[in-house]
């Protein structure tokens, strides 16, 4: 029995590589691939919380908000 259990899981996760990392599978999965993050700057909320702010030039050359 042991064989033959590890023959079918061998076969399982071969089969489920190889769909998944298909072009089909993908797509199936929603995979979008590496994308660059965003950061907005630290929220309002915390900033005030810890009594601090952006000053205009921090805003115009670090912080983009979108």
């Amino acid at each position: 029995m042991k064989q033959g259990v590890s023959f079918f899981t061998l076969m399982r996760n071969l089969t489920a590589s190889g769909f998944y990392s298909s072009e089909m599978g993908i797509k199936d999965i929603g995979y979008k691939g590496n994308e660059p993050t965003r950061w907005n700057g630290v929220p309002d909320d915390v900033l005030k919380q810890y009594g601090l702010s952006y000053t205009d030039k921090e805003l115009a050359e670090c912080v983009k908000f979108s």
